[in-house]
Formats: C-alpha cells, sequence, structure tokens
C-alpha cells in the first residue's frame, strides 16, 4: 500500500496539472484580495445576490465592475470588512472543480489509460488499491483546501491590511468545519470513477452534474415558491451550506452539515468498494 501511494505522489508531483491547480488557486486568491470580495464558479450565493440588489437600487448604471464592489464594501461595517476571509473561505465550492482534476489524475486516469489491470495483478490486491487511492486522495484534498486559506490569508493581509483580515486561527476553524462537506463531495466524485470506469464519463458527470443540479435546484424554488426549498436553497444547498459554515455558522447546521458530509462518505466509500470489487476490469 505505501509504495503505492509513494508512487502516486511522484506521479502528482511530477505532473503538470498540479501546478496548474496551484495557480488558479493563486489566481483566484488575488482577485478576491484585490475586488475585496470573492468569486464563486457557479451560481452566484444569496447573500451576494442581496448586496448586488441593494447596489442596483442605488446606483442603475455602474461604470464598471470595480465601482459595483466598491460600493459593495463601502456599505459594509468596519467588523463586516474584517469577515472577508470568512466570506472567502465561504466560496471554497470553487475547490471542488480543482478536486475533480486531482481524482482524474491519481484515479481515473488509471482506468484511461488501462494500467489499472497490471497494477492488480502484479502489485496489489483491489481492497489496498481502494484504501490507497482514497487516502493519498483525500489527503492532497485536505492539503488543498487549507493552502487555499493560507495563501488568500496572506496575499489579502499584503494587500489590504489587518481591516480586512480576522485572525488566522478563525480563518482555519472556518475552514475545518467545511472538511466533511468538502470530503464528501470528493468520496462521491470517487464514486464516480468506480462506476463509469471511463474518462470522459467521470468529466462529464463531475464538472456538468454539479451546475445541472444547482440549476435544477434553482428552477424547481423559483416556479413553486415553496418553503422547503427555500429553506434548502438558503442553508442546505452546498454552495450556500459552505458559505454559511464559514460566515455565519450555527451549531444546528453545523452539525446537520458534518453528518451529512460524513455520509456521503461512509455511503459512496461502501458503495464505491462494492462496486470495484464486483466490476471486470479490462
Amino acid at each position: 500500500m505505501l509504495n503505492l501511494v509513494r508512487a502516486d505522489l511522484f506521479r502528482i508531483v511530477r505532473s503538470k496539472s498540479i501546478y496548474l491547480i496551484f495557480l488558479v488557486m493563486i489566481v483566484m486568491a488575488v482577485l478576491s484580495a484585490a475586488l475585496k470580495c470573492p468569486g464563486v464558479i457557479g451560481k452566484s450565493n444569496i447573500s451576494t445576490n442581496d448586496d448586488l440588489n441593494k447596489i442596483s437600487e442605488e446606483i442603475e448604471e455602474p461604470d464598471n465592475v470595480k465601482e459595483i464592489f466598491e460600493m459593495i464594501n463601502n456599505n459594509k461595517s468596519d467588523e463586516a470588512k474584517k469577515k472577508l476571509p470568512l466570506e472567502v473561505i465561504g466560496s471554497n465550492m470553487n475547490l471542488y472543480y480543482l478536486i475533480v482534476f486531482i481524482v482524474y489524475a491519481v484515479l481515473t486516469a488509471d482506468f484511461s489509460n488501462k494500467c489499472i489491470k497490471n497494477t492488480l495483478s502484479s502489485v496489489t490486491n483491489r481492497k489496498m488499491y481502494f484504501v490507497s487511492k482514497m487516502a493519498v486522495i483525500f489527503g492532497i484534498a485536505i492539503l488543498l483546501i487549507f493552502m487555499n486559506t493560507f495563501v488568500f490569508f496572506g496575499i489579502n493581509y499584503i494587500l489590504n491590511g489587518t481591516r480586512y483580515s480576522c485572525s488566522l486561527l478563525t480563518a482555519l476553524k472556518a475552514t475545518a468545519v467545511q472538511l466533511p462537506l468538502l470530503l464528501g463531495l470528493t468520496s462521491v466524485l470517487i464514486l464516480i470513477v468506480y462506476m463509469t470506469r471511463s474518462g470522459v464519463l467521470y468529466n462529464s458527470i463531475a464538472i456538468a452534474g454539479v451546475l445541472l443540479f444547482q440549476l435544477i435546484i434553482t428552477l424547481t424554488y423559483e416556479i413553486t415558491k415553496l418553503k422547503i426549498f427555500d429553506t434548502f436553497m438558503r442553508n442546505y444547498e452546498i454552495q450556500e451550506a459552505l458559505y454559511k459554515l464559514a460566515y455565519a455558522p450555527e451549531q444546528k447546521h453545523t452539525i446537520i452539515c458534518t453528518i451529512a458530509g460524513l455520509g456521503m462518505i461512509l455511503a459512496s466509500s461502501l458503495i464505491g468498494y462494492n462496486v470495484f470489487k464486483r466490476s471486470e476490469i479490462k
């Protein structure tokens, strides 16, 4: 198992994709610090929409994007400005798309390159293979999640000083409570690989699937206006859940999200291993 882990880590270090991931992470951190507002891939979170609605009531045609964000920041109190790192951590759903590539590089490539059959026949058994791959992917994902916090915290401190900074410990705590959900999503990605055993299908489902889910939920809420969908959209839709965990945590909400994340990890791992154990490897 240790040899498999070492081989995967060596392959990741030698891969150009991991450095591209870090570059994307740094660019997102610089943009968020410069604009003093988190960037969001996918749908905007509800709090961002509320801010933009307030600005649209004050000014009909802002000159540029920078003016919009300046007006949003001017409307914030000094206490709210210090929570900028928590807002950015709240947008950690962005990291999902980077984790998609990590799973591909560590696991999906084995199926695409047809090397998994040789590995299972000459190096290890399926159980050890499954455990080692999950350990490597989870380890890199956790490193990426916390590195994202450290990188933004440092860049933000350099660009904006203490006025837009909370304590590093507060930022790390906000990151830690997101781990169950983010690792839950990671385990679902791993499950998709074992169920499809195809790089093309994996990328299609992993990237388009989450956007499609967000679109369906949003449209369903807009059409029905049912309270249950409103509650879900504001608290438990994954992007909103991560934002609330970091920026405005509540004990009940945190417990529910933690249980949901751990449940995703357990269910995906059990299903994924059983599918992998019974599947024919070509």
